[in-house]
């Protein structure tokens, strides 16, 4: 039919038809020819497979370049995922849920041992104003000990240089936990943090939540310094926030703690 063009594939086939013919024909007459003619034909042939592995090649690099995308996709969601996770339990744990409230109970001081200056103190609230075992001491806002002994109108306090004084904390900052501890001397430390970790001198530091007397959240004090390494930790020396050697009005706090607090007496 005129003008109809022949197919590519079908022209290629005629050829290549047609060269192995004409090889067969002069390699009957000249077996040494036979050699160099298959190479000039399968340089010709050659020739109209280019454009065919070039699209491959043009193909196969869309392919995966398609792939890698997807694979990018799939890992950003994912990331974003654990973000949101992250974010998610950060805001549960950061936010008090309202299930009581508790109060701060107001006491003065009234002894203090110069034998035991660093480890206790007595205060003139007890039992009938509400304190509890185990409730947190404030003052100036910020935990300095917390309840151990408690009568009809008095309570005593351990302080949270005593040697004997461990509360689960947390770095603000990292999130690092580690286990709050004295000395007896006026020193406070962060007990089991690891070698490796680099903590800036001003870092604050709070308690994590560790029951319902106690909330996560309040502050103790700050990152001055570095101890000795124990058993593969390196101790962070802790800087209160509250004037422990001038405890006279305090706080304590009176009930569960999953909720607002109210001030009290």
């Amino acid at each position: 039919m005129a003008g109809h063009k022949l197919n590519p594939i079908f022209t290629n086939v005629l050829l290549a038809v047609f060269c192995t013919l004409v090889i067969m024909w002069i390699s009957i007459g000249s077996p040494q020819m036979t050699g160099r003619l298959v190479d000039l034909v399968g340089k010709v042939l050659y020739v109209p497979e280019i454009p065919a592995l070039e699209l491959r090649s043009l193909v196969q690099a869309a392919g995966n370049w398609v792939l890698e995308r997807k694979t990018l996709h799939d890992r950003n969601n994912d990331l974003e995922l654990e973000n949101l996770a992250l974010r998610t339990t950060i805001q549960q744990m950061s936010v008090p849920q309202p299930e009581s409230t508790a109060t701060l109970i107001g006491a003065k001081v009234t002894l203090r041992y110069p034998d035991a200056w660093w480890k206790e103190i007595r205060v003139n609230r007890g039992a009938k104003d509400g304190v509890i075992l185990g409730a947190p001491a404030l003052s100036e806002g910020v935990m300095i000990g917390r309840v151990v002994r408690v009568g009809d109108d008095y309570a005593w306090i351990e302080l949270i240089t005593s040697s004997s004084f461990l509360l689960a904390a947390v770095v603000d900052e990292t999130w690092d936990l580690g286990v709050i501890n004295g000395d007896d001397r006026g020193n406070i430390w962060l007990l089991y943090m690891a070698t490796e970790k680099k903590f800036k001198r001003g870092m604050t530091v709070s308690t994590a939540l560790v029951g319902d007397y106690l909330p996560p959240g309040i502050p103790i004090g700050k990152i001055w310094g570095e101890g000795e390494v124990r058993d593969g930790f390196l101790p962070r020396q802790i800087v209160s926030g509250a004037h422990l050697t001038q405890l006279y009005g305090i706080q304590i706090l009176s009930g569960r703690t999953r909720g607002t607090i109210e001030e009290g007496k």
